[in-house]
């Protein structure tokens, strides 16, 4: 029997005083799955805080697993690099089951999971020193650590890798030609030994080993993206390692080599003596001993181009400016592309920026002027200027190396170039190749323009040149070097 029946029981019976309180007696409320509401709360603030933790926890990186010939010292904690900045952490080292290798597991963090690629190579970076040079001196009195060069962006991820016992010979030479060069002896040359043209490095040794049936040396090389148009059929090399001494009583001795890293690693020199045909990755060449004297003389009738070189002009902007209470004289110099359009009319078209050196002149002090073949200054007229900015096009009339409107490139997509600037004292035409792995299309406003990523010119010497096309000659724009850096404006 329930308390509030025993309360009207004794109230009937007269047990109970009316004037007696009473308590009001209030049925306890069904539990929800078992609990109240405030073990709810407390459920929720559990939750949420498992939540805030697992959300703080910093997300899981790629693991790898690396098998190197040494350890070379490596440890847990070291870090694992690419282009100097860390990209993951070394978990443990340790020897392999059959004790003929190490085992180095790595954790790549998130952002360089796509460094776990096939065809990604993992190396010790450690202190080495030698007559040609040092490297890895930061690595004698702090931690090793892991160097990587990444595989293609579209290889197959995967998670175990053979490590390098050295960094790789071609590191520097990650774009180019591959080429192999057969020899009856090694005649000095060594893995990582440098490939010169007329003494410039273009390139490098890879490898060095027998042939297959061993009846000669294998020479593995690799020329730079950038001298590609070297390696013809009608390439020639030749080893270039030791010393060339020469003895005269009227000269006494003469000690000759290429450099001190020739000197310690042997090298190969090489010449192009005709306009061969280029070849494929891969092609196999001979490598000489020496140099044949001919090879030198043919060599200086090869041009690397066919290109026209033509239509850049010389022009100078010459003003006063006030300065301490006194007028001083300043000039700059620039290019301009001189064209003819389709009606057969002439100009020159020149970059815009050099008028606002107006805005700092003095009163009728600014002029442009066309420097001649003679080195006399012609001044021209810029009320006639027609705007297309950041170009802008003058009415010259006079005797120039034209480009017609016809000859503009069709087509704005990323090729080989030559930038084309004109001497102002010998009238000679020079260029500046551009490869096409250092070509950017980008959009500045209405205007598409070519970034170019590695190009250090002047302003004084590239401001306003030409830009053609190596395959055909057609003018593809106007190269700008200003405060944004080094761009083509795109002709149309």
């Amino acid at each position: 029997m329930s308390d509030s029946k025993n309360i009207e029981t004794a109230r009937e019976s007269g047990r109970l005083d009316p004037g007696f309180p009473q308590a009001r007696i209030v049925d306890e409320p069904a539990l929800t799955f078992g609990l109240t509401r405030l073990w709810w709360l407390a459920v929720a603030c559990l939750l949420l805080a498992i939540g805030l933790v697992v959300w703080s926890m910093p997300p899981a990186g790629t693991y790898i697993s690396i098998a190197f010939p040494e350890g070379h010292g490596l440890k847990a904690e070291d870090p694992v690099r690419y282009r100097g900045i860390d990209v993951g952490m070394v978990e443990s080292v340790h020897l392999t089951a059959a004790m003929d290798s190490v085992d180095v597991h790595v954790n790549l963090l998130p952002s360089a999971k796509q460094l776990a690629v096939e065809g990604s190579r993992f190396w010790i970076v450690r202190p080495q020193l030698s007559i040609s040079g040092v490297s890895g001196l930061e690595t004698a009195v702090g931690h090793k650590y892991i160097e990587v060069v990444p595989g293609p962006a579209d290889a197959m991820p995967i998670k175990v890798f053979e490590g390098l016992s050295q960094a790789p010979a071609d590191t520097a030479t990650a774009n180019g030609i591959e080429i192999l060069l057969q020899a009856d002896a090694r005649y000095s040359v060594n893995r990582g030994s440098a490939i010169h043209y007329r003494g410039v490095d273009i390139g490098r040794v890879l490898a060095v080993e027998l042939s297959p049936d061993s009846r000669y040396v294998e020479v593995r090389g690799k020329i730079d993206e950038a001298y590609r148009a070297l390696v013809t059929t009608e390439s020639r090399f030749w080893a270039t390692g030791g010393v060339d001494v020469d003895f005269s009583l009227r000269e006494g001795l003469k000690l000759e080599t290429e450099s001190l890293d020739t000197l310690a690693r042997g090298g190969v020199s090489m010449m192009v003596v005709g306009n061969g045909k280029p070849v494929a990755p891969g092609h196999v060449f001979s490598l000489e001993k020496s140099v044949n004297e001919d090879w030198l003389v043919q060599g200086d009738k090869f041009r690397t181009t066919t290109a026209d070189m033509r239509g850049c002009v010389n022009l100078e902007v010459t003003w006063k400016e006030k300065m301490l209470f006194r007028n001083w004289k300043k000039s700059e110099r620039f290019s301009g592309i001189a064209i003819r359009n389709g009606d057969g009319q002439q100009g020159v078209v020149i970059p815009t920026d050099v008028l606002k050196l107006q805005e700092r002149a003095t009163e009728d002090s600014f002029v442009i002027s066309l420097i001649t073949a003679d080195g006399s200054r012609m001044p021209v007229d810029c009320s006639n200027l027609s705007m297309d900015e950041p170009v802008g096009t003058l009415a010259i009339e006079g005797d120039k190396d034209l480009i017609s409107t016809e000859n503009v490139a069709s087509s704005h997509a990323p090729a080989p170039a030559l930038v084309v600037r004109k001497s102002a004292e010998s009238q000679m035409y020079l260029h500046l190749p551009i490869a096409e792995s250092d070509i950017g299309v980008v959009q500045d406003g209405d205007v598409e323009l070519w970034r170019l990523s590695n190009f250090s010119g002047d302003r004084a010497v590239w401001h306003g040149c030409p830009v053609l096309l190596a395959a055909d000659s057609s003018l593809v724009g106007m190269l700008l070097v200003d405060d944004k850096g080094p761009r083509v404006y795109l002709m149309k």
